[in-house]
Protein backbone atom coordinates (compact mmCIF):
# COMPACT_ATOMS: atom_id res chain seq x y z
CA UNK A 1 0.00 0.00 0.00
CA UNK A 2 1.26 3.25 -0.49
CA UNK A 3 2.16 6.23 2.94
CA UNK A 4 -1.58 8.06 2.01
CA UNK A 5 -2.96 4.23 1.98
CA UNK A 6 -1.62 3.43 5.11
CA UNK A 7 -2.37 6.75 6.62
CA UNK A 8 -5.73 6.12 6.05
CA UNK A 9 -5.95 2.76 7.22
CA UNK A 10 -4.67 3.98 10.62
CA UNK A 11 -7.18 6.54 10.58
CA UNK A 12 -9.75 4.75 9.48
CA UNK A 13 -9.39 2.09 12.89
CA UNK A 14 -9.21 5.26 15.37
CA UNK A 15 -12.50 6.74 13.72
CA UNK A 16 -13.58 3.47 14.46
CA UNK A 17 -12.42 3.59 18.07
CA UNK A 18 -10.24 0.62 18.14
CA UNK A 19 -7.21 2.44 19.53
CA UNK A 20 -5.38 -0.43 20.43
CA UNK A 21 -5.59 -2.06 16.78
CA UNK A 22 -4.91 1.70 15.44
CA UNK A 23 -1.64 1.70 17.41
CA UNK A 24 -0.48 -1.46 16.33
CA UNK A 25 -0.87 -0.77 12.55
CA UNK A 26 0.75 3.04 13.03
CA UNK A 27 3.80 1.36 13.99
CA UNK A 28 3.60 -2.25 12.15
CA UNK A 29 3.82 0.68 8.97
CA UNK A 30 6.45 2.44 10.02
CA UNK A 31 4.20 5.47 10.30
CA UNK A 32 6.43 6.87 13.30
CA UNK A 33 8.99 6.94 11.14
CA UNK A 34 7.85 9.39 8.30
CA UNK A 35 8.72 12.82 7.99
CA UNK A 36 7.75 15.61 6.08
CA UNK A 37 4.01 15.59 6.06
CA UNK A 38 2.14 17.08 9.14
CA UNK A 39 -0.97 15.06 9.06
CA UNK A 40 0.69 11.80 9.66
CA UNK A 41 3.22 13.58 11.62
CA UNK A 42 0.76 14.21 14.13
CA UNK A 43 -1.38 10.64 13.55
CA UNK A 44 0.42 9.62 16.59
CA UNK A 45 -0.47 12.78 18.88
CA UNK A 46 -4.15 11.94 17.42
CA UNK A 47 -4.17 8.44 18.68
CA UNK A 48 -2.95 9.47 22.12
CA UNK A 49 -5.13 12.71 22.21
CA UNK A 50 -8.54 9.97 21.79
CA UNK A 51 -6.87 8.06 24.41
CA UNK A 52 -7.37 10.78 26.57
CA UNK A 53 -10.77 11.95 26.31
CA UNK A 54 -11.63 8.48 26.63
CA UNK A 55 -9.39 8.92 30.56
CA UNK A 56 -10.00 11.22 33.29
CA UNK A 57 -7.95 12.73 36.34
CA UNK A 58 -4.67 12.00 36.06
CA UNK A 59 -4.91 9.43 33.30
CA UNK A 60 -6.04 11.86 30.83
CA UNK A 61 -3.43 14.66 32.21
CA UNK A 62 -0.80 11.81 31.46
CA UNK A 63 -1.96 11.18 28.24
CA UNK A 64 -2.88 14.47 26.67
CA UNK A 65 0.74 15.86 27.69
CA UNK A 66 2.07 12.66 25.91
CA UNK A 67 -0.23 13.30 23.07
CA UNK A 68 1.22 17.12 23.28
CA UNK A 69 4.53 16.26 22.70
CA UNK A 70 3.79 14.10 19.43
CA UNK A 71 1.96 17.36 18.20
CA UNK A 72 5.13 19.24 19.20
CA UNK A 73 7.75 17.30 17.40
CA UNK A 74 5.44 17.47 14.43
CA UNK A 75 4.63 21.33 14.93
CA UNK A 76 8.93 21.47 15.11
CA UNK A 77 8.71 19.61 12.13
CA UNK A 78 6.32 21.36 9.90
CA UNK A 79 5.63 24.48 11.61
CA UNK A 80 1.69 24.37 10.73
CA UNK A 81 -0.38 26.01 12.95
CA UNK A 82 -2.79 22.78 12.95
CA UNK A 83 -0.07 20.92 14.61
CA UNK A 84 0.85 23.81 16.38
CA UNK A 85 -2.25 25.22 18.27
CA UNK A 86 -3.24 21.08 19.17
CA UNK A 87 0.30 20.94 20.90
CA UNK A 88 -0.88 24.13 22.85
CA UNK A 89 -4.30 22.92 23.69
CA UNK A 90 -2.89 19.39 24.91
CA UNK A 91 -0.07 21.38 26.53
CA UNK A 92 -2.54 23.05 28.51
CA UNK A 93 -4.85 19.81 29.34
CA UNK A 94 -1.56 18.25 30.68
CA UNK A 95 -0.72 20.89 33.22
CA UNK A 96 1.85 23.10 31.36
CA UNK A 97 0.27 25.96 31.06
CA UNK A 98 3.12 28.06 30.66
CA UNK A 99 4.49 26.18 27.28
CA UNK A 100 0.80 25.71 26.48
CA UNK A 101 0.34 29.90 26.43
CA UNK A 102 3.78 30.70 24.86
CA UNK A 103 2.79 28.29 21.96
CA UNK A 104 -0.33 29.87 21.44
CA UNK A 105 1.52 33.79 21.35
CA UNK A 106 3.75 32.28 18.57
CA UNK A 107 0.72 30.63 16.99
CA UNK A 108 -1.28 33.91 16.94
CA UNK A 109 1.79 35.46 15.08
CA UNK A 110 2.01 33.00 12.62
CA UNK A 111 -1.70 33.75 11.40
CA UNK A 112 -1.38 37.32 11.08
CA UNK A 113 0.98 36.84 8.18
CA UNK A 114 -1.91 34.22 6.41
CA UNK A 115 -4.40 35.00 3.93
CA UNK A 116 -6.75 32.22 3.95
CA UNK A 117 -9.59 31.85 1.26
CA UNK A 118 -13.38 32.66 1.76
CA UNK A 119 -15.05 29.63 3.83
CA UNK A 120 -13.80 27.04 5.30
CA UNK A 121 -10.33 28.22 5.35
CA UNK A 122 -11.40 31.36 6.88
CA UNK A 123 -13.29 29.72 9.32
CA UNK A 124 -10.52 27.62 10.92
CA UNK A 125 -7.72 30.49 10.69
CA UNK A 126 -10.43 32.09 12.95
CA UNK A 127 -11.35 29.23 15.13
CA UNK A 128 -7.66 28.72 15.78
CA UNK A 129 -7.00 32.69 16.54
CA UNK A 130 -10.35 31.86 19.17
CA UNK A 131 -8.40 28.97 20.87
CA UNK A 132 -5.42 30.70 21.33
CA UNK A 133 -6.40 33.08 23.10
CA UNK A 134 -8.89 30.56 24.96
CA UNK A 135 -5.22 29.38 25.70
CA UNK A 136 -3.89 32.57 27.23
CA UNK A 137 -6.39 33.32 29.17
CA UNK A 138 -9.05 36.07 27.21
CA UNK A 139 -12.13 34.18 27.55
CA UNK A 140 -14.29 37.46 25.98
CA UNK A 141 -11.71 37.56 23.36
CA UNK A 142 -12.15 33.93 22.49
CA UNK A 143 -16.06 34.21 22.88
CA UNK A 144 -15.89 37.46 19.88
CA UNK A 145 -13.84 35.39 17.94
CA UNK A 146 -15.14 32.01 17.99
CA UNK A 147 -18.38 34.32 17.15
CA UNK A 148 -16.97 35.91 14.04
CA UNK A 149 -15.88 32.28 13.00
CA UNK A 150 -18.99 30.91 12.89
CA UNK A 151 -20.15 33.89 10.86
CA UNK A 152 -17.32 33.26 8.17
CA UNK A 153 -19.06 29.43 7.44
CA UNK A 154 -22.50 29.72 9.28
CA UNK A 155 -23.70 25.94 7.41
CA UNK A 156 -20.43 24.09 7.92
CA UNK A 157 -21.89 22.28 10.90
CA UNK A 158 -19.30 19.85 11.27
CA UNK A 159 -16.26 22.01 11.29
CA UNK A 160 -18.57 23.83 14.12
CA UNK A 161 -18.88 20.25 16.25
CA UNK A 162 -15.35 19.73 16.10
CA UNK A 163 -14.42 23.22 17.41
CA UNK A 164 -17.17 23.06 20.03
CA UNK A 165 -15.48 19.65 21.26
CA UNK A 166 -12.24 21.42 21.76
CA UNK A 167 -13.31 24.30 23.38
CA UNK A 168 -15.42 21.92 25.50
CA UNK A 169 -12.11 19.85 26.03
CA UNK A 170 -9.86 23.30 27.20
CA UNK A 171 -12.61 24.85 29.47
CA UNK A 172 -12.94 21.35 31.16
CA UNK A 173 -9.01 21.77 31.89
CA UNK A 174 -9.59 25.15 32.94
CA UNK A 175 -12.80 24.48 35.46
CA UNK A 176 -14.23 27.32 33.40
CA UNK A 177 -17.71 27.79 32.68
CA UNK A 178 -18.78 26.18 28.96
CA UNK A 179 -22.60 27.49 28.36
CA UNK A 180 -21.81 30.50 26.95
CA UNK A 181 -20.88 27.84 23.68
CA UNK A 182 -24.60 26.72 23.29
CA UNK A 183 -25.55 30.04 21.18
CA UNK A 184 -22.89 29.08 18.86
CA UNK A 185 -24.00 25.49 18.23
CA UNK A 186 -25.65 23.99 15.38
CA UNK A 187 -29.40 23.91 15.36
CA UNK A 188 -31.26 21.71 17.20
CA UNK A 189 -32.51 17.97 15.86
CA UNK A 190 -36.10 17.11 16.79
CA UNK A 191 -38.15 14.21 16.99
CA UNK A 192 -41.58 14.94 16.46
CA UNK A 193 -44.93 13.16 17.30
CA UNK A 194 -48.34 13.46 18.15
CA UNK A 195 -52.37 12.26 17.89
CA UNK A 196 -53.44 10.83 15.26
CA UNK A 197 -56.79 13.08 14.31
CA UNK A 198 -59.33 13.81 11.59
CA UNK A 199 -62.33 16.61 11.15
CA UNK A 200 -65.03 13.55 10.41
CA UNK A 201 -67.50 12.44 12.93
CA UNK A 202 -66.14 9.23 14.98
CA UNK A 203 -62.56 9.56 13.87
CA UNK A 204 -61.14 11.77 16.94
CA UNK A 205 -62.51 14.87 16.17
CA UNK A 206 -60.72 18.37 16.68
CA UNK A 207 -62.99 21.51 16.23
CA UNK A 208 -61.75 24.71 14.20
CA UNK A 209 -60.75 26.76 17.56
CA UNK A 210 -58.92 23.85 18.39
CA UNK A 211 -57.16 22.94 15.38
CA UNK A 212 -56.18 26.99 14.70
CA UNK A 213 -54.64 27.17 18.51
CA UNK A 214 -52.54 23.82 17.79
CA UNK A 215 -51.25 25.93 14.60
CA UNK A 216 -50.75 29.08 16.13
CA UNK A 217 -48.90 27.16 18.91
CA UNK A 218 -46.72 25.27 16.10
CA UNK A 219 -45.50 28.68 14.52
CA UNK A 220 -44.75 30.06 17.64
CA UNK A 221 -42.28 27.17 18.32
CA UNK A 222 -40.87 26.68 15.34
CA UNK A 223 -39.89 30.77 15.85
CA UNK A 224 -38.53 30.75 18.99
CA UNK A 225 -36.72 27.11 18.68
CA UNK A 226 -33.70 26.91 16.83
CA UNK A 227 -34.28 23.47 14.92
CA UNK A 228 -32.30 22.49 12.09
CA UNK A 229 -33.06 19.04 11.48
CA UNK A 230 -36.79 16.72 12.47
CA UNK A 231 -37.09 13.37 12.63
CA UNK A 232 -40.10 11.57 12.46
CA UNK A 233 -43.40 9.61 10.85
CA UNK A 234 -46.18 11.38 8.97
CA UNK A 235 -49.46 9.62 10.20
CA UNK A 236 -52.64 12.07 9.66
CA UNK A 237 -53.42 14.63 12.42
CA UNK A 238 -50.52 16.61 14.57
CA UNK A 239 -47.72 14.58 12.72
CA UNK A 240 -48.31 16.22 9.16
CA UNK A 241 -48.90 19.22 11.13
CA UNK A 242 -46.04 19.54 12.60
CA UNK A 243 -44.22 18.51 9.23
CA UNK A 244 -45.74 21.05 7.41
CA UNK A 245 -44.34 23.94 10.03
CA UNK A 246 -41.26 22.41 9.73
CA UNK A 247 -41.13 22.67 6.39
CA UNK A 248 -42.05 26.33 6.36
CA UNK A 249 -39.23 27.72 8.66
CA UNK A 250 -36.97 25.72 5.95
CA UNK A 251 -36.18 22.81 8.41
CA UNK A 252 -35.01 19.82 7.16
CA UNK A 253 -37.26 17.05 7.40
CA UNK A 254 -36.28 13.47 8.02
CA UNK A 255 -39.15 10.71 7.62
CA UNK A 256 -38.96 7.58 9.85
CA UNK A 257 -42.04 5.14 8.12
CA UNK A 258 -42.92 2.06 9.80
CA UNK A 259 -43.87 0.31 6.36
CA UNK A 260 -44.28 1.20 3.27
CA UNK A 261 -46.45 3.88 1.94
CA UNK A 262 -49.43 2.08 0.59
CA UNK A 263 -49.92 0.25 3.79
CA UNK A 264 -49.19 3.29 6.02
CA UNK A 265 -51.68 5.39 4.05
CA UNK A 266 -54.28 3.06 4.51
CA UNK A 267 -54.41 2.29 8.47
CA UNK A 268 -52.97 5.95 9.44
CA UNK A 269 -53.93 8.41 6.92
CA UNK A 270 -56.69 8.04 4.59
CA UNK A 271 -58.79 6.42 7.21
CA UNK A 272 -59.22 10.00 8.70
CA UNK A 273 -60.35 12.45 5.69
CA UNK A 274 -59.09 11.96 2.26
CA UNK A 275 -57.37 15.67 2.65
CA UNK A 276 -54.82 14.52 4.40
CA UNK A 277 -53.32 11.95 1.59
CA UNK A 278 -52.79 15.36 -0.51
CA UNK A 279 -50.60 16.39 2.85
CA UNK A 280 -49.07 13.54 3.06
CA UNK A 281 -47.64 13.38 -0.52
CA UNK A 282 -47.04 17.05 -0.58
CA UNK A 283 -44.77 16.49 2.76
CA UNK A 284 -43.07 13.52 1.56
CA UNK A 285 -41.96 15.27 -1.63
CA UNK A 286 -40.63 17.97 0.39
CA UNK A 287 -38.33 15.91 2.51
CA UNK A 288 -34.48 15.60 2.67
CA UNK A 289 -35.02 11.80 2.97
CA UNK A 290 -37.42 8.78 3.98
CA UNK A 291 -36.72 5.86 5.52
CA UNK A 292 -38.55 2.46 5.51
CA UNK A 293 -37.90 0.53 8.54
CA UNK A 294 -39.88 -2.41 7.09
CA UNK A 295 -40.75 -3.29 3.17
CA UNK A 296 -43.14 -6.18 3.85
CA UNK A 297 -46.54 -4.85 2.80
CA UNK A 298 -48.06 -7.37 5.88
CA UNK A 299 -51.05 -5.13 8.49
CA UNK A 300 -48.72 -3.16 10.43
CA UNK A 301 -48.53 -3.65 14.52
CA UNK A 302 -47.50 -1.79 17.63
CA UNK A 303 -44.23 -3.53 17.49
CA UNK A 304 -43.60 -2.26 14.12
CA UNK A 305 -44.83 1.19 14.83
CA UNK A 306 -42.81 1.14 18.19
CA UNK A 307 -39.71 0.36 16.33
CA UNK A 308 -40.23 2.92 14.39
CA UNK A 309 -39.93 5.80 16.41
CA UNK A 310 -37.36 4.56 18.57
CA UNK A 311 -35.48 4.71 15.88
CA UNK A 312 -36.79 8.09 14.69
CA UNK A 313 -35.93 9.33 18.15
CA UNK A 314 -32.21 7.40 17.95
CA UNK A 315 -31.35 9.44 14.63
CA UNK A 316 -32.60 12.80 16.69
CA UNK A 317 -29.86 11.76 19.17
CA UNK A 318 -26.94 10.87 17.02
CA UNK A 319 -27.65 13.45 14.42
CA UNK A 320 -27.40 16.23 17.53
CA UNK A 321 -24.13 14.17 18.92
CA UNK A 322 -22.60 14.53 15.93
CA UNK A 323 -23.09 17.83 15.49
CA UNK A 324 -22.17 18.62 19.34
CA UNK A 325 -25.74 20.12 19.58
CA UNK A 326 -28.79 19.50 21.42
CA UNK A 327 -31.91 17.23 20.69
CA UNK A 328 -35.01 17.87 21.53
CA UNK A 329 -38.59 16.29 21.35
CA UNK A 330 -41.48 18.55 20.57
CA UNK A 331 -44.86 16.30 21.08
CA UNK A 332 -49.04 17.28 20.19
CA UNK A 333 -50.09 15.40 23.26
CA UNK A 334 -53.03 15.51 26.04
CA UNK A 335 -50.66 14.44 28.32
CA UNK A 336 -52.46 10.97 29.16
CA UNK A 337 -51.00 7.44 29.80
CA UNK A 338 -53.39 5.16 27.77
CA UNK A 339 -52.11 1.22 28.19
CA UNK A 340 -50.40 0.91 24.94
CA UNK A 341 -47.69 0.00 23.06
CA UNK A 342 -46.92 2.21 20.64
CA UNK A 343 -48.20 6.32 20.50
CA UNK A 344 -47.35 9.51 21.70
CA UNK A 345 -47.41 8.68 25.09
CA UNK A 346 -44.78 6.01 24.59
CA UNK A 347 -42.75 8.18 23.07
CA UNK A 348 -42.83 11.16 25.49
CA UNK A 349 -42.02 8.20 28.30
CA UNK A 350 -39.11 7.11 26.66
CA UNK A 351 -37.68 10.47 25.44
CA UNK A 352 -38.34 11.63 29.22
CA UNK A 353 -36.16 8.95 30.59
CA UNK A 354 -32.77 10.39 28.35
CA UNK A 355 -33.16 13.30 30.48
CA UNK A 356 -33.37 15.49 27.10
CA UNK A 357 -35.64 18.60 26.39
CA UNK A 358 -39.08 17.89 25.41
CA UNK A 359 -41.43 20.40 24.55
CA UNK A 360 -45.38 19.48 24.93
CA UNK A 361 -48.09 21.02 23.04
CA UNK A 362 -51.46 19.95 24.46
CA UNK A 363 -54.04 18.38 22.45
CA UNK A 364 -57.18 18.60 23.10
CA UNK A 365 -59.96 16.36 21.65
CA UNK A 366 -63.69 16.62 22.15
CA UNK A 367 -63.43 12.40 22.39
CA UNK A 368 -61.08 9.97 21.78
CA UNK A 369 -62.16 6.57 20.18
CA UNK A 370 -60.31 3.57 19.05
CA UNK A 371 -60.03 3.96 15.43
CA UNK A 372 -60.15 1.14 13.01
CA UNK A 373 -56.06 1.45 12.34
CA UNK A 374 -55.70 0.57 15.74
CA UNK A 375 -57.91 -2.29 16.34
CA UNK A 376 -56.22 -4.04 12.98
CA UNK A 377 -52.83 -3.72 15.02
CA UNK A 378 -52.66 -7.08 16.79
CA UNK A 379 -49.97 -9.51 16.74
CA UNK A 380 -50.89 -12.12 15.00
CA UNK A 381 -47.30 -14.26 15.68
CA UNK A 382 -44.72 -14.20 18.52
CA UNK A 383 -42.89 -11.18 18.04
CA UNK A 384 -40.58 -9.25 19.92
CA UNK A 385 -37.22 -6.94 20.31
CA UNK A 386 -34.09 -7.90 20.46
CA UNK A 387 -30.51 -7.20 20.12
CA UNK A 388 -27.99 -9.36 18.46
CA UNK A 389 -24.24 -9.83 18.84
CA UNK A 390 -22.18 -11.72 15.95
CA UNK A 391 -18.99 -12.16 17.22
CA UNK A 392 -15.51 -13.87 15.86
CA UNK A 393 -11.40 -14.13 15.74
CA UNK A 394 -9.76 -12.81 13.15
CA UNK A 395 -6.71 -15.13 11.97
CA UNK A 396 -8.48 -18.22 14.02
CA UNK A 397 -8.41 -20.44 9.94
CA UNK A 398 -4.29 -19.61 10.47
CA UNK A 399 -3.99 -21.40 13.21
CA UNK A 400 -2.46 -24.63 13.09
CA UNK A 401 -4.58 -27.53 14.65
CA UNK A 402 -1.68 -28.24 17.40
CA UNK A 403 -2.69 -24.66 18.40
CA UNK A 404 -6.59 -24.71 18.89
CA UNK A 405 -6.48 -26.55 21.95
CA UNK A 406 -4.57 -23.37 23.10
CA UNK A 407 -6.89 -21.01 21.44
CA UNK A 408 -10.22 -22.47 23.47
CA UNK A 409 -8.22 -22.15 26.99
CA UNK A 410 -6.34 -18.98 26.40
CA UNK A 411 -9.50 -17.08 24.33
CA UNK A 412 -12.56 -19.12 24.21
CA UNK A 413 -12.79 -20.22 27.76
CA UNK A 414 -12.22 -16.82 29.37
CA UNK A 415 -15.15 -15.32 26.98
CA UNK A 416 -17.24 -18.02 27.95
CA UNK A 417 -16.71 -17.17 31.67
CA UNK A 418 -17.41 -13.40 31.04
CA UNK A 419 -20.90 -13.98 29.30
CA UNK A 420 -21.79 -16.32 31.64
CA UNK A 421 -22.21 -13.79 34.36
CA UNK A 422 -24.56 -12.09 32.28
CA UNK A 423 -27.11 -14.93 33.57
CA UNK A 424 -30.59 -14.24 32.76
CA UNK A 425 -30.02 -11.83 30.61
CA UNK A 426 -28.18 -13.80 27.59
CA UNK A 427 -31.87 -14.68 25.60
CA UNK A 428 -29.76 -17.18 23.65
CA UNK A 429 -26.14 -18.17 22.39
CA UNK A 430 -24.80 -20.57 19.75
CA UNK A 431 -22.05 -21.02 18.73
CA UNK A 432 -19.20 -22.47 16.21
CA UNK A 433 -15.98 -22.43 15.93
CA UNK A 434 -14.83 -19.25 16.82
CA UNK A 435 -18.11 -17.87 15.76
CA UNK A 436 -21.10 -17.18 18.59
CA UNK A 437 -24.11 -15.08 18.19
CA UNK A 438 -25.90 -14.04 21.42
CA UNK A 439 -29.43 -12.26 21.75
CA UNK A 440 -30.24 -10.39 24.59
CA UNK A 441 -33.91 -8.10 25.23
CA UNK A 442 -32.20 -4.96 25.51
CA UNK A 443 -29.40 -2.72 23.31
CA UNK A 444 -27.60 -1.43 27.01
CA UNK A 445 -27.41 -5.59 27.83
CA UNK A 446 -25.88 -6.19 24.89
CA UNK A 447 -23.52 -3.39 24.44
CA UNK A 448 -22.36 -3.88 28.07
CA UNK A 449 -21.51 -7.68 26.71
CA UNK A 450 -19.38 -6.72 23.71
CA UNK A 451 -16.94 -4.46 25.68
CA UNK A 452 -16.81 -6.69 28.24
CA UNK A 453 -15.95 -9.23 25.52
CA UNK A 454 -13.42 -6.93 23.63
CA UNK A 455 -11.92 -5.90 27.46
CA UNK A 456 -11.64 -9.96 27.89
CA UNK A 457 -9.88 -10.36 25.01
CA UNK A 458 -7.59 -7.69 25.14
CA UNK A 459 -6.85 -8.81 28.75
CA UNK A 460 -5.56 -12.80 27.32
CA UNK A 461 -2.29 -12.99 27.00
CA UNK A 462 -1.78 -14.23 23.38
CA UNK A 463 1.87 -14.11 23.56
CA UNK A 464 2.65 -15.59 26.62
CA UNK A 465 0.15 -18.51 25.40
CA UNK A 466 1.94 -18.83 21.95
CA UNK A 467 -0.25 -17.33 19.74
CA UNK A 468 0.12 -15.15 16.85
CA UNK A 469 -0.37 -11.51 18.18
CA UNK A 470 -2.61 -10.98 14.88
CA UNK A 471 -5.41 -12.40 16.40
CA UNK A 472 -8.43 -9.65 16.83
CA UNK A 473 -12.21 -10.17 18.08
CA UNK A 474 -14.59 -8.44 16.35
CA UNK A 475 -18.14 -7.90 17.14
CA UNK A 476 -21.35 -6.88 14.90
CA UNK A 477 -24.61 -6.27 16.95
CA UNK A 478 -28.63 -5.19 15.43
CA UNK A 479 -31.32 -4.51 16.83
CA UNK A 480 -34.78 -5.31 15.84
CA UNK A 481 -38.21 -7.06 15.91
CA UNK A 482 -37.80 -10.88 15.55
CA UNK A 483 -39.51 -14.15 15.58
CA UNK A 484 -39.27 -16.20 18.54
CA UNK A 485 -40.04 -19.74 17.74
CA UNK A 486 -39.24 -23.15 18.98
CA UNK A 487 -36.14 -24.66 17.21
CA UNK A 488 -37.00 -27.51 15.77
CA UNK A 489 -33.65 -29.21 15.74
CA UNK A 490 -32.44 -27.73 19.14
CA UNK A 491 -35.78 -28.29 20.58
CA UNK A 492 -35.41 -24.39 22.51
CA UNK A 493 -36.43 -21.12 22.09
CA UNK A 494 -34.92 -19.82 18.76
CA UNK A 495 -34.65 -16.43 17.16
CA UNK A 496 -35.50 -15.71 13.34
CA UNK A 497 -35.95 -13.50 10.71
CA UNK A 498 -34.87 -10.71 8.33
CA UNK A 499 -33.61 -9.11 11.00
CA UNK A 500 -30.77 -12.22 12.14
CA UNK A 501 -29.83 -12.36 8.56
CA UNK A 502 -29.36 -8.24 8.77
CA UNK A 503 -27.50 -8.83 12.51
CA UNK A 504 -25.02 -11.97 10.48
CA UNK A 505 -23.31 -9.43 7.76
CA UNK A 506 -22.32 -6.54 10.16
CA UNK A 507 -19.28 -8.89 11.53
CA UNK A 508 -17.70 -9.39 8.60
CA UNK A 509 -17.32 -5.85 7.97
CA UNK A 510 -16.00 -5.03 11.64
CA UNK A 511 -12.24 -3.60 11.77
CA UNK A 512 -10.59 -6.19 13.84
CA UNK A 513 -10.60 -5.20 17.49
CA UNK A 514 -13.56 -3.18 17.40
CA UNK A 515 -16.98 -3.29 18.03
CA UNK A 516 -19.66 -2.34 14.63
CA UNK A 517 -23.20 -2.33 15.50
CA UNK A 518 -26.28 -0.77 13.12
CA UNK A 519 -27.79 2.40 12.69
CA UNK A 520 -31.21 0.56 14.59
CA UNK A 521 -28.71 -0.30 17.08
CA UNK A 522 -27.04 2.58 17.78
CA UNK A 523 -30.17 5.02 17.84
CA UNK A 524 -31.91 2.55 20.83
CA UNK A 525 -28.78 2.79 22.41
CA UNK A 526 -28.62 6.69 22.17
CA UNK A 527 -32.28 7.01 23.16
CA UNK A 528 -32.07 4.59 26.44
CA UNK A 529 -28.36 4.59 27.32
CA UNK A 530 -26.84 7.69 25.68
CA UNK A 531 -24.89 8.24 29.47
CA UNK A 532 -23.07 4.83 28.92
CA UNK A 533 -22.10 4.00 25.92
CA UNK A 534 -21.54 6.19 22.26
CA UNK A 535 -22.31 5.33 18.56
CA UNK A 536 -20.38 7.10 15.95
CA UNK A 537 -20.80 7.23 12.39
CA UNK A 538 -18.10 4.97 10.43
CA UNK A 539 -19.64 5.25 7.24
CA UNK A 540 -21.89 3.07 4.69
CA UNK A 541 -20.05 -0.47 4.45
CA UNK A 542 -20.35 -2.80 0.79
CA UNK A 543 -21.16 -6.50 2.88
CA UNK A 544 -20.64 -9.03 0.49
CA UNK A 545 -22.56 -11.05 -2.13
CA UNK A 546 -23.93 -7.93 -3.59
CA UNK A 547 -26.24 -6.53 -0.88
CA UNK A 548 -27.33 -3.43 -0.38
CA UNK A 549 -24.66 -1.01 1.81
CA UNK A 550 -25.05 -1.12 5.66
CA UNK A 551 -24.78 1.68 7.57
CA UNK A 552 -22.65 1.26 10.74
CA UNK A 553 -21.48 2.76 13.70
CA UNK A 554 -18.71 1.94 16.22
CA UNK A 555 -19.41 1.28 19.70
CA UNK A 556 -17.47 2.48 22.61
CA UNK A 557 -18.24 3.14 26.29
CA UNK A 558 -18.10 6.56 27.50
Amino acid sequence: MTLTQNYDSVLGLLRAGALEQAEKEYFRLSLNEVEGNEDILALGGRILKNKALESSGETRRALALEAGRKYDFAYGETGGTYTGINTAALYLVGGEIDHARALAVEILGKIRDQTPRPGEDAYYQMATVAEANLILGDLGEAQHCLADAVQLDPHNFAAHATTLRQFEMLLDAMDRDKSWLDVLRPPAAAHFAGHIFGLSDGLRPLDRPHLYALERSLEDLTAHEKIGFAYGALAAGSDILIAEQLLREGIDLHLVQPCPDALFIKTSVAPFGHDWITRFEACKEQAASVRYISKDDMATDDLRTAFASEIAMGLASLHAQTLATEAIQLLVWDSQIPQAEAGTARDAILWKKSKRRQIVIPYHAQRQETTPSLEKRKRKQRRGLKAMLFADVRGFGALGDSMVPVFMDTVLTPLADRLKAFGHKVKFLNTWGDGLFVVFSSVEEAAEAAIEMQNCFHACDLTAAGLPDFLALRIGGHYGPVHEKTDPFLGGVGYFGHEVSYAARIEPLTVPGSIYVSEAFACALAVNASQKYRSESVGQMMPRKGQAPLNLFSLRKL
